[in-house]
């Protein structure tokens, strides 16, 4: 009689084993390469599936539709209601602004899944999401900015609210999904307006930057504002030579006056005095470098590693605003807000809340907590000293009637063509709202292109605050 165990055994083993290599290959596919494969722009699956889904809207604070469903040849599509203004928000496409940064609430995914909800509305459907963004604030700033290239961003600092987020040039979202020839004209322009340049935009902050120098300085007790610092024009410090901006130098001056008179040479010396372990140190508490994490692709900001070949003269440098230090205009609105917020640091959020269609609200928005950065009366020190530069100095075009505002400019050197042009400036001082920061590209003097931005924005957004 003849034995088959051996036989039956080896097709056993050799199904087991090819049970196990099945297994094995499912897994790593639907496992280990799914993130890869979701993520791929060949992947179609994803993109199909959302034209099912009847997504939500996206509105700013007041009200203002920016992005709304529309059902086109059998699909779901997104339209622009509000244009270009807020181009730089809603994107163009699926994978570009908001559209991809809130994806899941607009399209009722992830968390924000509801297989009843969906069962009793006949279909998959999204959430609207409503922004912190001050539409009527929104226009100014595209307004005022008039095609130069740059950015404004307006915080609330008390809560970290984004109340502006405006890039220029900026482009019409319908026109770009309309074909692929506009769509190659925007990739292609030299003005680059597909860069949202409040985010992404890296920029040396210039004289901006002294407001941190500042802070640091004060904080450690290394100085107070009638600490005294002698000005030449041009000087060796910690062996790099610095220019200040007027050129037969300021003279004997206080720290006060060298932030108010925008002094290089003063806050070159006080870099050097606060050294580089506690420059970086702060660095760090202000969390200066972090990217915006508003749910758009954003940018870190850079500085040089002071720890290496000549990094005292860098740190001369960074100290009011130059060398290898770039930042974006939210990083340097973030800053400003943490002086008007007792020094205490947050990190700015975008999304007011998420609504289903019956209006129930399924998550509420708020500002990430980056803690104390400097003492509060550091803070209130500074923002008098600020104050100083608006009423006494380089400021004076912020000034608001019966309104107290804190401000810095900033005329940063440009590499590739003419200084780039800052103001910053927080009101009121005693109790602060308002945050507006503005870049202009090449708009050298900080005072004449930024500051006459700003004070517009700031006065629309305290208005609003009072109605």
């Amino acid at each position: 009689m003849t034995d088959y165990s051996p036989n039956i055994r080896k097709l056993l083993a050799i199904s087991l084993w090819g049970f196990v290599l099945i297994a094995l290959v499912l897994g790593y596919w639907q496992i280990v390469m799914a993130p890869a494969l979701n993520a791929s722009k060949y992947n179609q699956r994803q993109s199909l599936a959302l034209q099912r889904i009847r997504p939500g809207r996206v509105l700013t604070k007041d009200g203002v539709v920016i992005l709304a469903p529309q059902r086109q040849d059998g699909q779901w599509k997104f339209t622009y209601p509000a244009g270009s203004d807020f181009a730089h928000l809603t994107g163009y496409a699926p994978r570009t602004g908001l559209q991809y940064g809130l994806r899941e609430p607009l399209y009722g995914m992830g968390q924000y899944a509801d297989a009843w909800r969906d069962l009793l509305a006949g279909g998959p459907t999204g959430n609207d999401v409503i922004l912190t963004i001050n539409s009527t604030a929104q226009k100014l700033a595209e307004e005022e900015l008039d095609g130069r290239r740059g950015a404004v961003v307006a915080l609330n600092p008390r809560t970290g609210a984004t109340l502006v987020l405006a890039s220029a040039p900026t482009y019409d979202p319908a026109e770009v999904s309309s074909s692929q020839e506009e769509l190659d004209l925007l990739r292609f322009d030299p003005n680059v307006p597909e860069l949202d340049r409040a985010v992404q935009g890296l920029y040396p902050p210039g004289s901006v930057f002294k407001i941190f120098t500042a802070a640091v300085g004060l904080d450690l007790g290394l100085v107070t504002p009638e600490t005294e610092f002698r000005c030449a024009g041009t000087e060796r410090v910690a062996h790099t030579r610095v220019k200040c901006r007027i050129l037969s130098g300021h003279g004997t001056l206080t720290l006060d006056k060298a932030l108010w008179a925008s002094c290089n040479i003063a806050f070159a010396k006080l870099g050097d005095k606060i050294g580089i372990d506690n420059f970086i140190e702060y660095m760090k508490k202000f969390h200066l470098l972090d990217e915006a994490n508003v749910g758009l692709p954003s940018k870190k900001g850079r500085m040089y590693d002071f720890r290496g070949f000549k990094g005292d003269a860098q740190l001369a440098l960074a100290s009011f605003g130059q060398g290898a230090t770039m930042l974006t205009p939210l990083q340097v609105a973030r800053l400003t807000a943490a002086i008007a917020n007792k020094g205490h640091v947050l990190q700015p959020y975008i999304i007011s809340q998420v609504t289903t269609p019956d209006k129930r609200v399924r998550m509420k928005g708020q500002a990430g907590d980056f803690g104390q950065a400097v003492k509060p009366e550091t803070a209130h020190t500074l923002a008098g000293m600020m104050q100083d530069v608006v009423e006494k100095g380089t400021g004076r075009v912020a000034a608001i009637r019966g309104v107290s505002v804190a401000g810095k400019t900033g005329s940063a050197e440009n590499p590739q063509g003419p200084a780039h042009g800052w103001f910053t400036c927080f009101a009121p001082v005693e109790n602060p709202q308002v945050v507006v920061t503005v870049l202009v590209e090449g708009g050298e003097s900080g005072s004449e292109s930024a500051g006459p931005i700003a004070r517009k924005v700031l006065e629309e957004l305290l208005e609003t605050q009072n109605r």
